[in-house]
């Protein structure tokens, strides 16, 4: 994966730091995905920005966009018109441009994906594994990361927590402990619990998650 950007460097956001591998000039071709976030309003008015995402446009098999980036899409004219997922606080900024949002958290439309982004993203993220490699990559992607988060299933009772916290608090046993240093070091790391909620097909299993998640956030 390339970055791309008006010159190279090392860019500060509220997401975090980001580093611009080339700029536009430098790429020709490319399979292109907009990002969403904060200044997607500036994003979408830089001339050079919307020039090379029109010129990526007849080569790429795709273009997909998360959250605000279907605004950038829209200024870049890639949308033609079309109703594209985007935030739902940006929907007027994409109807400026000639665009509706569309209800659902994922449009396809040909070769353009968009999504409300956060965990639709998984959906997009998905779908392009599937043009990409085949039905097949999908399943094994999905498989790979409900194993990984099986744990989850598993979680205590918020007794079973308030135990192992009283535990800890009087000292438990050195057997009876385990440090971040003595676990495997190529232990699977568990995948996140909302990405979880979305991949079960199990019934039961999303339910168990939800409450699981209803309990962290209290």
């Amino acid at each position: 994966m390339v970055t791309v950007g008006a010159r190279p460097g090392v860019f500060a956001g509220p997401g975090g730091h980001q580093t611009v591998d080339a700029t536009f000039l430098e790429i020709d071709h490319a399979d292109v995905v907009v990002p969403g976030g904060l200044g997607c309003e500036r994003a979408a008015d830089d001339p050079d920005l919307r020039h090379f995402l029109h010129r990526m446009e007849s080569t790429a098999p795709y273009i997909a966009a998360s959250s605000t980036g279907s605004v950038v899409l829209a200024s870049a004219g890639l949308l033609h018109g079309q109703p594209a997922a985007t935030h739902w606080l940006a929907s007027d900024l994409l109807r400026r441009y000639g665009s509706e949002a569309d209800g659902r958290r994922l449009v396809i439309a040909g070769k353009v994906i968009t999504c409300v982004g956060q965990i639709s993203a998984v959906d997009a993220a998905l779908t392009l594994v599937e043009r990409i490699a085949g039905a097949e990559s999908v399943d094994q992607i999905r498989a790979t990361l409900l194993e990984r988060g099986r744990p989850l299933l598993h979680e205590p009772t918020w007794a079973g927590r308030v135990m192992a916290r009283l535990r800890d608090a009087i000292g438990a046993p050195e057997t009876e402990r385990t440090s971040d240093a003595e676990r495997a070091p190529d232990s699977a790391p568990v995948t996140p619990l909302s990405v979880m909620i979305e991949l079960v097909d199990n019934d039961d299993d999303a339910l168990r998650l939800r409450r699981s998640a209803g309990r962290r956030r209290r």
